[in-house]
């Protein structure tokens, strides 16, 4: 079973989801650090708000909170009970409803495909933007939350106005997790995605189709996010993700005005956890795993 094997092409990652508990905190703090942030979405199913950073490339991060806790989103509560954080990745799908068998044949557990949306302010007036995910058991994906997202009305998300961002990010280049035993988490990933595992010194690399999955032992990531405080996480856990720039340079200037620690090393710029929801952020031009972890 692969990506491929569910939609005709492996599509990669889809979005991330940092879960916090002051969603207004957390905009605020995206928006210092360089990111256009969109106007606050309501999901009336879910019970549940967010704020999303849009990529060019296609992908991007959702800031959630929780507006009143249900079933429904009882995982996110539950997260938010012990942190802030990357608590869900969602993987690009063509059709939510058709990867419940193969994925349940594979060994990875998935429910009903579920239907929701949230209105979108447009100036053109309001228009929903619609959905259908598919959750993954998260006891068979190591780290956190694994669905499937597919977007019914992309226009209504990716919008123009929204996709340029003063620190030049352009999209995600690689999500990164933390493990004990890399060698076992990345297996579980590259058996999900039907991609390659590529061992990089102390790191190993998981082939998506797009973004690829860093996986490292604690000690070789907390060298990248000097002394964050997510560290003592127990692991398995999501750490956050490499952003892809046009330009370190500006990108380096964003940071310097947000006022947040930021670390600076072989042409990679860290932010650590506190400064942005929870997700430790590393912002690069070109990304090579060697700069991330030496």
């Amino acid at each position: 079973m692969s990506t491929q094997d569910i939609t005709g092409e492996r599509l990669g990652l889809d979005h991330l989801v940092v879960a916090v508990r002051d969603l207004d905190a957390a905009k605020d703090a995206y928006a210092r650090l360089g990111f256009t942030v969109t106007p606050r979405g309501h999901h009336t199913e879910l019970k549940s708000a967010n704020h999303t950073v849009m990529f060019q490339g296609g992908d991007y991060i959702e800031l959630l909170g929780i507006e009143e806790q249900r079933p429904i989103n009882a995982h996110y509560a539950a997260f938010l009970r012990q942190r802030e954080g990357v608590a869900a990745i969602a993987l690009k799908t063509a059709d939510a409803r058709a990867a419940r068998d193969p994925l349940t044949a594979a060994g990875f557990t998935a429910a009903e495909a579920l239907d929701f949306g949230r209105p979108v302010e447009l100036p053109e007036g309001t228009r929903e933007a619609r959905f259908s995910i598919t959750q993954i058991d998260p006891a068979t994906t190591p780290g956190g939350r694994v669905f499937l997202c597919q977007h019914h009305t992309r226009d209504v998300v990716w919008r123009p106005d929204c996709l340029e961002h003063a620190n030049g990010a352009t999209g995600l280049a690689a999500f990164v997790i933390a493990s004990d035993d890399p060698g076992a988490t990345a297996a579980v990933y590259a058996r999900l995605f039907g991609g390659s595992v590529t061992e990089r010194g102390a790191a190993r690399l998981v082939e998506t189709g797009d973004t690829p999955i860093v996986v490292a032992m604690p000690d070789r990531l907390h060298w990248a996010w000097t002394s964050d405080p997510a560290f003592a996480t127990p692991r398995p856990f999501f750490v956050g993700a490499v952003i892809r720039v046009s330009d370190l340079d500006r990108t380096q200037q964003a940071l310097q005005k947000s006022k947040f620690p930021t670390v600076v090393g072989n042409g990679v710029l860290r932010v650590n956890s506190p400064s942005a929801g929870g997700a430790a952020l590393a912002f690069a031009q070109d990304f090579d795993l060697n700069r991330l972890i030496p």
